[in-house]
C-alpha cells in the first residue's frame, strides 16, 4: 500500500493521488445528493463550472511550480 501525499500514512489511490481515510474525510467531499442537486438545477452550467475550476487550478499549479523550479535552479548556482 502506498503512502498518503499529505501525511505519509497508508492510503489508497483516488484520481491518481494516494490519500488516507483521515485526510480524505478532511477534504469534505460533496455527497452524491449535493452533486445531484446542483446538477439537476443546471446540468450544462454545473459541468462547465467544474471543468473551468479544474482548468484554473491546473494553470495556477503550473505557474507556481515553474516559479519554484526557477528558484531551485538559481539556488544551485549560488552554491
Amino acid at each position: 500500500m502506498a503512502t498518503c501525499f499529505n501525511c505519509s500514512k497508508k492510503g489508497t489511490n483516488m484520481y491518481g493521488y494516494v490519500i488516507c481515510d483521515t485526510c480524505k474525510s478532511s477534504l469534505r467531499l460533496f455527497t452524491d445528493a449535493t452533486i445531484k442537486k446542483y446538477y439537476t438545477e443546471d446540468p450544462k452550467g454545473f459541468v462547465k463550472d467544474i471543468d473551468e475550476r479544474i482548468d484554473v487550478l491546473e494553470k495556477d499549479f503550473i505557474k507556481k511550480r515553474i516559479k519554484l523550479l526557477h528558484v531551485k535552479v538559481q539556488l544551485k548556482q549560488l552554491q
